[in-house]
């Protein structure tokens, strides 16, 4: 129902009940028994009574809202929305500082995603310590950045043993496939193959034991590939 619809005596009635923005059983059984009286739809008036008890629940929610309005970036806690000082820690709340700090949650999750991965560790992790040390110096008593803080020094402590255990994985793939490439040099290098049965004499004929069977082997195997690698070079 239209609020032009509703006589103004009743409409004055209504507002008077809803100054306190509540509408008790015992107001709400008065307005709609005078509503009755005027020959107005009880239904009807009910209804409205709902819709203007809405609105005024509506707009105490946005008002405490707007009270609560922001968080204050130092200390973490609510402020009301048109307060430049925080009541809490005292500090000065500017448009910069939140901007801020949420630079220095977006550089620290990106930076740690990318040293996670291995890329640019080095760059990466020097951005992570450079954004941490700013959040802690100038939003320490956050307890996001608190939280944060802590997830980073974890997060970074297992990137550097994920580095350290790439690294020796490197190393060793590169150990071994010099093995190979050495071994597959001096498969085809004749001379090395030629040199082999002096030693391989030498150790037959001055120990006993297994190294001479050892010996035996190695002399063997030396004539074998001075033949074999013979063969290849006349190919």
């Amino acid at each position: 129902m239209a609020k032009q619809l509703i006589p103004e005596e009743l409409d004055q009635l209504i507002q008077e009940y809803l100054t306190d923005g509540v509408l008790s059983d015992k107001e709400r059984a008065v307005i709609l028994k005078k509503a009755e009286g005027m020959g107005l739809d009880r239904d009807e008036i009910d209804l409205y009574l709902d819709a203007q008890v809405q609105k005024i629940d509506q707009a105490t929610d946005a008002a405490v809202r707007k009270q609560r309005g922001k968080t204050c970036p130092y200390c973490g806690k609510s402020v009301p929305q048109l307060v430049d000082k925080c009541p809490h820690c005292g500090e000065d709340i500017t448009a910069e500082a939140s901007e801020e700090l949420q630079e220095i949650f977006e550089n620290l999750e990106e930076a740690l995603v990318n040293m996670k991965s291995r890329t640019n560790y080095a760059k990466n992790k020097a951005i992570v310590e450079r954004y941490a040390r700013k959040a802690k110096m100038y939003y320490g008593g956050n307890p996001k950045i608190q939280k944060l803080l802590e997830e980073v020094n974890a997060e970074m402590k297992q990137a550097e043993i994920n580095a350290a255990l790439g690294t020796a994985k490197d190393a060793g793939v590169s150990a071994f496939q010099g093995i190979i490439n050495t071994t597959k040099y001096l498969g085809k290098n004749k001379w090395f193959w030629a040199a082999l049965p002096f030693p391989a004499a030498i150790i037959f004929f001055t120990l006993g034991d297994g190294w001479v069977i050892l010996g035996v082997f190695v002399l063997l195997g030396g004539v074998y590939g001075l033949i074999f690698t013979s063969g290849l070079h006349n190919r």
